[in-house]
């Protein structure tokens, strides 16, 4: 008879924030403003305020303040809320601060705002507005930018960036497309020059905001006239992570051509982003500081603007890395990105000042100048650069991958890729997580590219023989709520098990006992873990086996 064991491992968590959504106050569709100082003025830190479903021409925001530990939620009943036919901007905040515009108010509908048919912007957050999170919106058909995050400075003088800054602004979960200008317009790109004002008859120039923390996530932009998402003035904190960006830079206007750009001022972690069959770039950078780009998967840039001029100014890359703010402080680390077929180069460095600069783990395939200047087609440096190159994989032949089905779009890897267990982990910035925010490595090494293998069949372990032991794989494995480990002592023994991370740090002790000869079940619960790789540690004595085992959601 097995002896069974049941052992749990408790891990912290951060409570869940759940969100009262009883209406404080509610307004229909005839009612255009609403204003902290006349009609919600009744609305305090943690109300909500509902706007019930109908059509509006325009929908302005003012005054209206929650705190950081209670936000104001603004949200959608009864079904869609749409904005049609707007004289001019659709929707404004406008002096606010934190707020959530959240269209989740139905849940059969998927976006709970809609604004069609703008002249101007879809959706503007301007007038000083800070702490402010957007989400589940659609935006369509305007003539400037879908969604515009920015106070331009006046003759005020209180707008400048030394007077005010955006900060905590989070947009996620919005269809944004058609648009006659950027998808998403974020800062001001007058960074570095500032802009000059005339104010009482004389020139004055100043210089706009900046922002501090920004996320800009898990968006669909699709048909921007410009480029898809530009981010500018975002000197900490920001996050662009987890959009897809299709068909960007339709109105083929020179400099403003790209899926995602990094625009004057902005230090940014890129990651985890899907831009297809733009016209313009992948990914624009043309700023300053340490940019992290990682995981991210461009198709096609630039392929269909201009095929037949493959030339300055016409050349398109997956990634361009930009002198505009050329300078020893500047470090670019592109890891783990899939760039498939740009029209000129795969990547395009044009920093030669920058230092410490990394390019490992990418898959690059078929750039379009290859014909011409041949392998440097697939990197392509302006001037020397100190730049550590290692593990990536370069390509014409797109079959050489083993992807699993390339003609869908499909670039996940069949675990017979090259580039499965063949990458690398960079000190200092491990990247656990796939595009698909699955673990990573999954078995013995990190892949190369933005997707990790998670074939099971990469995790067994041929050699699980210890002395005096007979023990067998964990299963499940991946495990969801609890995994068994079955092992046999042929005589009294210490058996020590403990759970680390993928770093090699402990977690939890699970076991550190002496035990007779006996066949042994150990159920360990673990509905607690967070989802990622973990590493199980099996010790008898002075021998041990390490298990990887994968935590799923």
């Amino acid at each position: 008879m097995k002896l069974l064991l049941l052992v749990g491992i408790l891990m912290f968590h951060q409570p869940a924030i759940t969100q009262n959504n009883s209406c404080k106050i509610s307004f229909d569709a005839t009612v255009n403003l609403i204003n902290g100082h006349t009609n919600a003025a009744t609305v305090k830190p943690g109300d909500t305020i509902c706007l019930t479903a109908g059509t509006r021409n325009f929908l302005l925001i003012s005054y209206i303040h929650g705190t950081r530990e209670a936000p104001v939620t603004i949200i959608n009943k009864g079904g869609q809320v749409t904005i049609l036919n707007s004289p001019n901007y659709a929707i404004k905040f406008d002096s606010c601060s934190h707020v959530r515009f959240t269209g989740s108010g139905d849940p059969l509908i998927p976006y709970g705002f809609k604004t069609v048919n703008a002249p101007g912007t879809g959706v503007s957050v301007d007038g000083m507005t800070t702490d402010i999170e957007l989400d589940r919106l659609e935006v369509s058909y305007t003539a400037y930018a879908g969604i515009i995050a920015k106070t331009e400075p006046d003759c005020a003088f209180k707008s400048t960036r030394d007077k005010f800054t955006l900060r905590n602004l989070s947009i996620h979960d919005c269809y944004v497309h058609h648009t006659g200008n950027e998808g998403f317009y974020i800062g001001s790109s007058k960074f570095k020059n500032g802009q000059t004002l005339t104010c009482n008859g004389y020139d004055t120039v100043v210089f706009p905001h900046l922002l501090k923390g920004v996320r800009i996530y898990s968006n669909l932009v699709e048909f921007s006239g410009w480029d898809g998402i530009q981010v500018s003035s975002a000197d900490s904190g920001c996050f662009i992570h987890d959009n897809t960006v299709l068909y960007d830079s339709e109105g083929e206007v020179l400099y403003q051509m790209s899926g995602i750009i990094l625009g004057g001022g902005t230090r940014a972690e890129c990651f985890n982003n899907t831009i297809r069959d733009g016209k313009g770039d992948g990914i624009d950078v043309v700023s300053q500081g340490i940019q992290k780009i990682y995981n991210n998967l461009i198709c096609n840039p630039g392929r269909t603007y201009k095929p037949d001029q493959n030339v300055t100014p016409y050349l398109k890359h997956g990634i361009y890395l930009g002198p505009d703010y050329a300078a020893p402080a500047n470090t670019y680390l592109l890891l783990n990105n899939t760039i498939l077929s740009p029209k000129s180069y795969c990547v395009q460095f044009a920093d030669g000042q920058s230092t410490g600069n990394l390019i490992v783990n990418n898959i690059l395939v078929n750039p379009g100048s290859y014909s011409m200047i041949g392998d440097i087609a697939y990197l392509h440096f302006t001037s020397s650069v100190d730049v550590r190159i290692t593990n990536n994989i370069k390509t014409l032949n797109i079959n050489d991958l083993d992807f699993k089905d390339p003609a869908e779009g499909d670039f996940d890897l069949k675990k017979s890729s090259p580039a499965v267990n063949t990458g690398m982990v960079i000190d200092g910035f491990p990247v656990n997580f796939d595009l698909l925010n699955r673990p990573r490595p999954f078995a013995l090494h990190y892949d190369i590219g933005a997707f990790e293998c998670q074939d099971s069949s990469l995790l067994a372990i041929e050699d699980r023989t210890l002395p005096g032991v007979i023990l067998k794989p964990v299963t499940p494995n991946p495990i969801r709520d609890y995994f068994i480990l079955d092992y046999q002592l042929v005589k009294e023994t210490t058996v020590e098990i403990a759970l680390f991370d993928i770093r090699g740090l402990k977690l939890r002790e699970i076991l550190h006992d002496k035990q007779r000869p006996g066949d042994y079940l150990l159920k360990v619960d673990c509905d607690s873990l967070q989802p990622g790789c973990y590493l199980l540690s099996f010790k008898t004595g002075n021998s041990g086996l390490i298990e990887k085992i994968i935590q799923t959601q």
